[in-house]
């Protein structure tokens, strides 16, 4: 009976090579209480238009958003951080043809955007700078 707990105390004691770090295991404890606790709201908004559907958490939007015509068709796809559109963005003619495609960076165009007509002709090109100013 000695030898087994003398031999459990030993992979014990191994097991626990080094003590863990308290300020990690209180940080990750106060994050893991803290997205257990805020509130995640499923939003849907129906103005005369259509319709758009995302998250929001602490009134901001959060995640995937998309919005619809008053017909049923996708009218524009984002992604939201915090509250600011964050990464690419379509948006489309009532008809479902790309109206133009781009991507946003902390809530500010960026890069290339690529502006179509009804039938998909393409009918200009912007470059947007990390502010969101046209460089072209």
């Amino acid at each position: 009976m000695n030898r087994l707990v003398f031999i459990l105390l030993f992979f014990t004691l191994i097991a626990c090579d080094r003590p863990a770090d308290p300020s990690s295991v209180v940080g990750s404890l106060r994050d893991s209480i803290a997205a257990a606790i805020t509130p995640i709201h499923r939003v849907v908004h129906l103005p005369d238009s259509g319709r758009m559907e995302g998250d929001e958490i602490n009134g901001k939007r959060e995640g995937p958003w998309a919005s619809y015509f008053k017909s049923g068709g996708i009218w524009s796809r984002s992604t939201f951080v915090n509250g600011l559109e964050e990464g690419p963005t379509e948006v489309f003619h009532e008809n479902g043809m790309t109206y133009y495609t781009g991507y946003y960076l902390h809530g500010n165009p960026y890069g290339e955007w690529v502006f179509s007509d009804l039938h998909g002709k393409e009918l200009k090109r912007v470059v947007y700078d990390s502010t969101g100013v046209v460089v072209r």
